[in-house]
């Protein structure tokens, strides 16, 4: 007897075993499908809802690529210029942290201030008029003036009338 016809034998009896599970085991499936099959169908539909918006958004691949790509190419050409101006900062040594700057908008301000202050300020006569101080608030600098009594009525409408200037800068324009 040889290796091959007892192998075979082998096999057919196993096979004549086991086709009983198999059929057995086929039967049991089809009825799990069978049973299953309502929440199958259900739950396809429901994925096939959840995955509606990737769908959609599937649409516009061209378009994430092209916006993809255009901030890559952004963010590489902002990181080049950035390395290479520092590089070119440092070597030229221009970047200024050293320097002492000069007059500011702010101090330039505060000095014509003080200088029309002073200029004022000899120009008034010395008796009896109290120079107009010009770095202090308006409420300041005004309220001498605002309890002067000019002659006005002090009710009616002249008194609260605030009377235009012509304006030079005005004159070219017709």
């Amino acid at each position: 007897m040889s290796v091959s016809t007892v192998l075979y034998a082998v096999a057919t009896v196993l096979y004549y075993i086991g086709f009983p599970v198999i059929i057995i085991v086929r039967l049991l499936l089809a009825a799990v499908i069978f049973v299953a099959a309502p929440i199958l169908h259900v739950a396809y539909y429901l994925l096939h809802g959840v995955l509606w918006p990737i769908r959609q958004l599937a649409r516009f691949e061209t378009l994430y690529i092209y916006f993809g790509v255009a901030a890559l190419v952004g963010i590489c050409t902002a990181a080049i210029l950035h390395y290479s101006m520092t590089f070119v900062v440092r070597n030229l040594r221009i970047d200024g942290s050293g320097e002492e700057q000069g007059r500011t908008l702010s101090s330039y301000r505060a000095e014509k201030t003080e200088k029309q202050a002073e200029k004022i300020r000899q120009t008034l006569p010395k008796v009896g008029l109290k120079p107009i101080r010009l770095d202090t608030g308006l409420k300041e600098g005004y309220s001498d003036w605002l309890k002067q009594d000019k002659g006005f009525a002090t009710k009616g409408l002249l008194s609260t009338t605030i009377l235009e200037e012509e304006d030079s800068s005005e004159a070219g324009f017709g």
